[in-house]
């Protein structure tokens, strides 16, 4: 292995586990939707492919296009960081690649999609809706144990964002568009501790094995 390949796939680190968790969560949508438990078609995503610098999130059968417009989301790598980015349209205006979040490592920022953007969005499209909502474990708690906050302007230049960095390693940050200290929970989850968390009790589901994850 190259240097230069060695030092790409060190970048990307934590890339095959969220393949697996969209593939799992692809599983619990698809199978929640032939019970007549979920309120949209499945899933909610294709797989994700690689176009340069970008990690495209092809919308599946249950993020079509409707009446409101569409949204499709991509990580951007920005050098010194990476950005969750969405474009679309919503009524009528279209928008293109407007960053909402911001990590210093790949695995955190993929993380947060995976919970915020699919696992999140599968409990709430449970029918009937009857799931305990997982971040709200979280909220009004502040930031998690070795996480710590600071007000500094955020990649897109507003000046009263709020950046959190693990105060063990102060390279490790993240900021979104809204003061979101629950998501440093998030992140010092395992990925089969994200994943199953996240999976706990929605009936149905019990047959669809764990993939394996990098991180245990």
């Amino acid at each position: 292995m190259s240097s230069i390949w060695k030092e790409e796939m060190d970048r990307w680190h934590g890339l095959t586990s969220l393949f697996a968790s969209l593939d799992y969560w692809s599983e619990v949508q698809m199978t929640l939707a032939q019970q007549g438990t979920f309120e949209t078609a499945a899933p909610l995503f294709g797989r994700p492919y690689l176009d340069g610098n970008r990690l495209l999130f092809p919308r599946g059968p249950g993020a079509d296009q409707d009446s409101e417009g569409y949204t499709d989301y991509s990580i951007h790598d920005v050098a010194d960081h990476f950005a969750l980015e969405v474009s679309g349209q919503h009524r009528g205006k279209t928008y293109e690649n407007v960053a909402k979040a911001w990590f210093s490592d790949f695995s955190d920022i993929a993380k947060y999609f995976v919970g915020s953007k699919v696992a999140s969005r599968t409990r709430t499209r449970f029918r009937p809706a009857n799931l305990e909502i997982v971040n709200h474990r979280w909220l009004d708690r502040g930031p998690a144990p070795h996480w710590d906050q600071v007000r500094e302007p955020n990649p897109g230049g507003f000046d009263r964002a709020v950046k959190y960095f693990r105060s063990d390693h102060p390279e490790r940050w993240y900021l979104t568009v809204t003061t979101d200290s629950d998501t440093s929970f998030m992140l010092d989850l395992t990925w089969r501790e994200l994943n199953s968390i996240f999976s706990d009790g929605i009936p149905g589901i019990e047959h669809i094995p764990f993939p394996k994850f990098s991180d245990g």
